[in-house]
């Protein structure tokens, strides 16, 4: 994908993918950033790459067998993004890994603030800069 595309379109909403085990705290696999004209995927891929695509979100699923089930929600507050709605996207910063060529990290710079994107051990983690 060629994140250039991305520059300077609003952020209309956000979804994000609620993994929940048990009784344990959720936490969010994958988000969806819905631009005025495109939709963004960003997650993480199997080999731990920073992954951002135009897929659109799946519908949840139970594992029952093994007690937990993953849900497509409105991203909640504590998603990052989520602050920005309504804002134009002015940059992103893509980094890569030196020796593996990965996509590993993003930057997300909003017109009040970044949003960082990193692959982080096969997890998804998102935070303001």
């Amino acid at each position: 994908m060629d994140v250039t595309a991305l520059e300077n379109l609003r952020l209309a909403s956000v979804l994000a993918s609620q993994f929940t085990h048990r009784s344990e705290a959720p936490v969010i696999g994958e988000v969806w950033l819905r631009f005025e004209t495109l939709n963004v995927n960003l997650g993480v891929a199997a080999d731990w790459e920073l992954r951002i695509d135009s897929e659109g979100p799946g519908e949840g699923y139970v594992m029952e067998e093994l007690g937990s089930r993953v849900d497509v929600i409105a991203a909640p507050d504590e998603v990052p993004f989520v602050r920005y709605i309504g804002q134009r996207l002015r940059r992103l910063v893509e980094e890569f890994d030196d020796l593996s060529g990965q996509r590993m990290r993003m930057a997300f710079e909003f017109e009040e603030g970044t949003v960082i994107a990193r692959s982080w051990g096969g997890d998804l983690q998102i935070a303001h800069a």
